[in-house]
């Protein structure tokens, strides 16, 4: 089911361009800016493009998967009976649930991969300097971001509904999150609510790893609580029909 839904996936042309589109898109347009590879006061004296345009090109990327994409997928599938169909077959109907996560974590991972290679090799972006918290960020970030999108896909009868609730999550999760302006321009009380936010948390636990340091317990541990809050409620609210 998981190499059905993978196909699906590459066969709607909208998606393996937003996917990888966007965040190169994003990583290009910014990293070629004069200075954007050179240390500046601005940014604590770090260069914004490895500790802070890469970091967001990579959790935007993630969090359109998660609330927006994901719950649509789902959304369009029980609006057809297609969930319905299933729960009345053999198949367990989580199975599709399990394939559709698995099919948009590995359209995330490429598309990460691509964006540090693209910026390594096209920009000669520094890789991050704290890989394993990199890395840690980027799971405990992509669980609470899809716990949000399961969240959402349960909650959503029909795909303009769950399209409708995931930009209404999505867009202030950018403005507040430290996308639109970076955390260190953000009000000292919003500062907080960016480190609190599954996409802020994110992006700037990221920048704090790109740049060497550990990320901050309050964005680890705001990421662990989305991720067990939203699944829980998921999966008690979930309708199949």
């Amino acid at each position: 089911m998981t190499a059905v839904e993978a196909k699906l996936f590459l066969r709607d042309p909208g998606a393996p361009v937003t996917v990888v589109g966007i965040p190169l898109a994003l990583l290009l347009v910014f990293g070629l800016m004069p200075g954007s590879s050179k240390p500046s006061a601005e940014f604590g004296g770090y260069a914004p493009l490895p500790t802070l345009i890469a970091p967001m090109a990579a959790a935007i990327l993630i969090a359109m998967l998660a609330v927006m994409m994901f719950p649509a997928a789902v959304a369009t599938y029980r609006e057809k009976g297609v969930l319905k169909r299933l729960s009345a077959s053999p198949v367990p109907p989580g199975r599709l649930l399990a394939a559709q996560l698995l099919v948009n974590l590995a359209a995330a991972a490429v598309a990460i991969l691509l964006v540090l290679g693209v910026g390594r090799i096209a920009l000669g972006m520094a890789l991050p300097e704290n890989l394993g918290g990199f890395l840690l960020v980027m799971v405990l970030g992509a669980l609470a971001l899809f716990s949000v999108g399961t969240l959402i896909a349960a909650l959503a009868p029909t795909n303009r509904a769950a399209s409708g609730i995931g930009a209404a999550a999505f867009f202030p999760m950018l403005a507040l999150g430290g996308v639109w302006v970076p955390k260190e321009q953000l009000p000292p009380v919003l500062q907080h609510v960016a480190d609190v936010l599954p996409l802020g948390a994110t992006i700037n636990g990221l920048r704090e790893a790109a740049a060497g340091n550990s990320p901050e317990l309050l964005q680890l541990g705001s990421l662990v609580a989305f991720a067990v809050v939203c699944s829980a409620i998921a999966a008690r609210a979930f309708r199949w029909e």
